[in-house]
């Protein structure tokens, strides 16, 4: 049980002993930073969950657990915005250097994180753009065929071209998925879900980036952990606990994630990505480099930014000049833009305002009110597709009017 995640010791012992003695909560939220395996815990938690032989081993063969595994069993959805295209490139990546099957079931489940978020259960019909994916998402299904668990791979050619198309076509499903917020009409569509017999068999739906949502979403699901199907089990997943209303936090039980250390960090990309990490920093740095993003650069800009945030005695400071080099970098080879580069600068500001409030001694609700600001400004451009430039101006005078203060 719980054999694949790598660190967290802490939150798998609890989970091991609250599944064994059938005390796992009806709600729950796992939150903690990126890169923390939040995600992968909630998809073993679901499968040890529906697990017919009761013990959740990664080696059983029970048939929930085979669908659990290449992520297709039908009484577990996935919902919430999310970033699939770096994670699809990568595990094609670790494929096209190990044939195992561990690298095989790790892009099968990279590509169905992304086609599961349109599945009819869960995905809002009324939606146009919802409607413009499912032929891209029918295509990336039949794609994968030929990755099946109990099928020979392809030779390394064709295998290489094989991969290459799914990689392509899961790119405008991924920039898709990753931008939007959780709906009212996918709320009340999984509530539908989990009452239509809700009895016959246990149900899994795990909402990643739970605090994106909009306000009658929310309001819709809090309805429904109020009143919870006796067989279903609702997993919210975040990186911003702070951001989940008041009302709905109390009716979810959390589990905290902390950071991997460097060494589990190391462990994940050589057992899970097949990848030596002396060329990274870390799984961001490992994920950046795929995005073709130099954290180097990030954080020279970072630090930039804290130093004009920090100088109020210059009133005159074209922010959006200053981050040109940023907001202009463009990769040509995955179509990267300005909007998902200025996300990544936001997490590295984050990153930095923490090393600065440590060295200075200041108060945490300070360092809480300015990470807060800076994740506000990443949700302003993921989910309401504002403009980059605008987001970073009015970030930058909202933490000197805070600096000054």
């Amino acid at each position: 049980m719980f054999e694949n995640i790598i660190g967290h010791g802490d939150v798998v012992g609890a989970l091991r002993g609250e599944l064994a003695q059938g005390r796992f909560p009806p709600s729950s939220l796992f939150f903690g930073p990126a890169y923390a395996g939040k995600l992968s815990t909630a998809l073993e938690t679901a499968r040890v969950l529906t697990c017919a032989e009761g013990k959740g081993d990664w080696s059983c063969e029970c048939g929930p657990c085979r669908l659990q595994k290449d992520l297709t069993h039908p009484q577990t959805v996935l919902m919430g915005a999310r970033y699939s295209d770096v994670e699809i490139a990568a595990s094609a990546d670790a494929l096209m250097r190990s044939r195992k099957p561990a690298s095989r079931y790790l892009l099968l489940r990279a590509v169905r994180k992304l086609t599961r978020r349109f599945d009819p259960s869960v995905a809002d019909s009324d939606d146009a753009r919802v409607k413009g994916m499912l032929g891209r998402v029918a295509q990336l299904e039949e794609l994968l065929g030929d990755l099946a668990p109990d099928t020979e791979l392809p030779p390394a050619g064709e295998l290489g071209s094989l991969l290459e198309k799914i990689v392509a076509a899961a790119a405008p499903v991924a920039a898709q998925a990753r931008s939007d917020m959780i709906s009212v009409g996918q709320v009340r569509r999984l509530a539908a879900w989990t009452h239509l017999t809700a009895g016959e068999s246990r149900k899994i739906a795990i909402i990643e980036n739970a605090d994106r949502m909009q306000d009658s979403a929310r309001n819709a699901l809090l309805k429904l952990l109020e009143e919870p199907p006796a067989s279903v089990n609702l997993i919210l997943v975040t990186t911003r606990r702070a951001a989940i209303i008041p009302t709905i936090l109390s009716r979810l039980r959390p589990y905290s994630f902390a950071a991997r250390s460097p060494e589990e960090e190391k462990e994940v990309m050589l057992k899970i990505f097949r990848r030596e990490s002396t060329d990274f920093t870390g799984l961001r740095g490992y994920f950046l480099a795929w995005r073709e993003i130099n954290p180097e650069k990030l954080t020279q800009l970072a630090r930039r930014f804290m130093e004009l945030v920090l100088t109020p005695d210059d009133p005159v400071v074209d922010i959006v000049e200053e981050m040109a080099e940023l907001l202009s970098d463009r990769s040509p080879r995955r179509g990267r833009s300005s909007r998902e580069t200025v996300s990544s600068f936001l997490e590295e500001l984050a990153a930095h305002m923490r090393e600065l409030f440590r060295s200075s001694g200041a108060a945490a609700e300070a360092l809480q009110r300015w990470n807060e600001a800076a994740r506000e400004a990443s949700a302003r451009i993921e989910s309401l597709n504002m403009a980059p430039a605008a987001v970073l101006e009015a970030l930058f005078y909202r933490l000197r009017a805070e600096a000054a203060a």
